[in-house]
């Protein structure tokens, strides 16, 4: 055998293993990097999804948080608007009520008006008198001056403290005169509260009452119209109907 030829092929035997220790060792240094690369890529994008995560968290917590705070404060508007309707309500329920009462006469009205005083004339008594004596004040008189200040919307009447409301009846039996079927006498005394230029206005029209003045300038009939301060209009003392009471429970 050629020496030469042993000797050649034992001398690769190094070589041959250290290029197999290097290729492992590329090749494990490949390994490794891919490795990393790959873990690197996966801690990068568990980052990325934490931020979003914490993000969206987040806005969801502020969002959350400033509709708690809208809804106290719409709680507190609308506890606010019940407060004011139900203020309202009872208000415009007690107004109500008191000009339920003040119609029916069930309330004590006072305030700036009118008296006009109704007497007969001086010459004359009326015992023994005709019903339709010229001299005498007649409960027709006593019911066209009414009608006259009810027209003028006042606040409340009177005939000597009668009080006058809708239902309230002006007779006369004779010579006698009935209010609230209650017998009064003269002079007649009636009392209005409410807006005194409304009121003067149709009194002082003399063809609204023209039998009382004629009579007032013939026969002496005494019919005087004064302005006042202060006039007190009393409680109905009468019988209310119960239609009347039903109005004001």
């Amino acid at each position: 055998m050629d020496k030469r030829l042993i000797m050649t092929d034992g001398s690769k035997k190094p070589y041959i293993i250290i290029f197999l220790l290097f290729g492992i060792f590329i090749g494990w240094m490949a390994f490794f990097l891919l490795e990393t690369t790959e873990q690197a890529g996966v801690t990068e994008l568990s980052k990325e999804e934490i931020v979003a995560r914490d993000d969206l968290l987040k806005g969801y917590l502020d969002e959350q948080a400033y509709l708690q705070s809208r809804i106290v404060s719409l709680r507190e508007s609308l506890t606010e608007e019940q407060k004011k309707i139900k203020t309202h309500s009872e208000s415009a329920n007690l107004q109500i009520l008191d000009n339920l009462k003040k119609s029916i006469g069930l309330s004590e009205i006072s305030g700036k008006g009118i008296e006009i005083l109704l007497n007969d004339s001086p010459s004359v008594f009326r015992d023994g008198l005709k019903v339709d004596n010229e001299d005498l004040v007649q409960a027709a008189d006593l019911r066209d001056i009414v009608n006259l200040l009810n027209a003028a919307k006042v606040d409340g009447l009177s005939i000597n403290n009668q009080r006058i409301i809708s239902t309230s009846p002006i007779s006369s039996v004779g010579t006698a005169i009935l209010v609230n079927n209650s017998y009064i006498t003269p002079p007649f005394y009636i009392h209005a509260v409410g807006d005194i230029d409304s009121m003067l206005q149709r009194l002082l029209i003399e063809k609204n009452l023209a039998s009382l003045y004629e009579r007032k300038k013939k026969s002496n009939v005494i019919f005087e119209i004064a302005a006042k301060n202060r006039l007190t209009i009393p409680v109905y003392n009468g019988n209310l109907k119960a239609d009347l009471l039903n109005l004001v429970k």
